[in-house]
């Protein structure tokens, strides 16, 4: 079965990217190939399964997550079903500089998927100055005006 809600485009090489819906840090954003990607957790099948379901509905909502040498750290079910299937061979990742990030971009994952889930999408970043987010937002706060331009 094919996901067709993927947001994809394809490179000079013609090899398939396909991009997150969600794309709230684009400062930490990376296109990675698959096959620089390191998988070091194992994948459960009936995750899996449940992801699957739930990205054939709404198509990829966030970056996956890679640390600095390209581990990666969150993503392991979705990026099993785009790798093993042949559905892209690259996307756009979180990456990031240290574990505070880390655990900051992972939880974000989770708290997006949520709110998308509950049919309230977020549309702003009020949601990282509440619970749970809050504790891993303090850790991280100069990765919220990373990209961010002064007025003149």
């Amino acid at each position: 079965m094919i996901l067709d809600k993927l947001l994809k485009t394809r490179d000079q090489g013609l090899k398939i990217i396909v991009h997150p819906l969600y794309q709230l840090f684009p400062s930490r954003l990376k296109l990675v190939y698959f096959d620089d990607v390191k998988a070091i957790h194992s994948a459960h099948n009936d995750f899996k399964i449940s992801i699957r379901a739930d990205m054939e509905k709404n198509g990829l909502l966030c970056p996956m997550v890679l640390d600095s040498n390209n581990n990666l750290i969150n993503g392991t079910h979705r990026f099993k079903i785009l790798s093993k299937n042949k559905l892209a061979d690259a996307s756009l990742f979180y990456t990031s500089k240290d574990d505070n990030e880390l655990n900051f971009l992972s939880r974000l994952n989770v708290e997006v998927w949520k709110l998308h889930s509950a049919n309230t999408p977020p549309s702003d970043f009020e949601f990282l100055f509440k619970k749970p987010m809050l504790k891993h937002t303090e850790r991280c706060i100069p990765l919220l005006s990373e990209g961010v331009v002064k007025a003149i």
